[in-house]
């Protein structure tokens, strides 16, 4: 057995042998197996790389880590200040709707107040869940059991399908404007608010 190991340890590469034929204390405490090499020393500890060294770990933070129910996570990520910002300029696409309106004005053209955005987006959100994009809106009202409940609960069918038309996150008066800085001004400051407002409650791993 001692000169099968032998054998073993003088064919294998990372092993140094004395120059007469005896054992090193290297091939000593080195075992090599069909398919692993087994050291009996452990290995040296090195410091690790600054760069490599994780000082958070990813996940929520301050507020966000203490949300115990759905809307409390909600109001948070899609806070008053977005919903704000967006009631803004959809009142104002609405407005400019109706002033130019010839037919006669229906209910469900009112002005959006804020609970009634916040239920929308929420109403977004989860047909982003159920992936419902690609379903017609008077498939997700239907009454024969096939419709999603959610929405005719939450919002009328011509309410929901009006309230998408006039949701807007900009000045059109100043769009063409912005443009000539900024092509993506219908939505640059309400993705810069969103995407700050993200950063400082969520922390990305090192992977992203």
């Amino acid at each position: 057995m001692r000169g099968i190991i032998t054998c073993v340890l003088n064919s294998h590469p990372d092993v140094e042998h004395s120059e007469t034929g005896e054992r090193t204390e290297d091939e000593i405490n080195v075992f090599q197996g069909k398919d692993f090499t087994w050291n009996r020393t452990p290995p040296k500890v090195v410091r690790t790389r600054i760069e490599n060294i994780i000082v958070c770990l990813p996940g929520c933070v301050d507020e966000a880590k203490n949300t115990n129910t759905p809307h409390d996570a909600f109001s948070l990520f899609i806070s008053d200040d977005i919903l704000n910002f967006t009631l803004t300029y959809t009142n104002k696409k609405n407005h400019d709707n109706l002033f130019n309106f010839t037919g006669k004005v229906q209910k469900w053209m009112c002005r959006m107040p804020l609970d009634e955005l916040g239920a929308v987006i929420g109403l977004l959100i989860y047909g982003g869940v159920s992936e419902t994009s690609h379903e017609y809106r008077e498939l997700l009202y239907k009454m024969d059991g096939t419709g999603r409940l959610v929405f005719l609960v939450v919002t009328a069918k011509n309410r929901f399908r009006f309230l998408l038309s006039v949701i807007r996150f900009d000045d059109k008066a100043t769009r063409t404007e912005c443009r000539l800085e900024d092509k993506m001004a219908a939505f640059s400051e309400i993705w810069d608010m969103v995407i700050g407002l993200y950063k400082s409650l969520y922390l990305v791993g090192l992977a992203v």
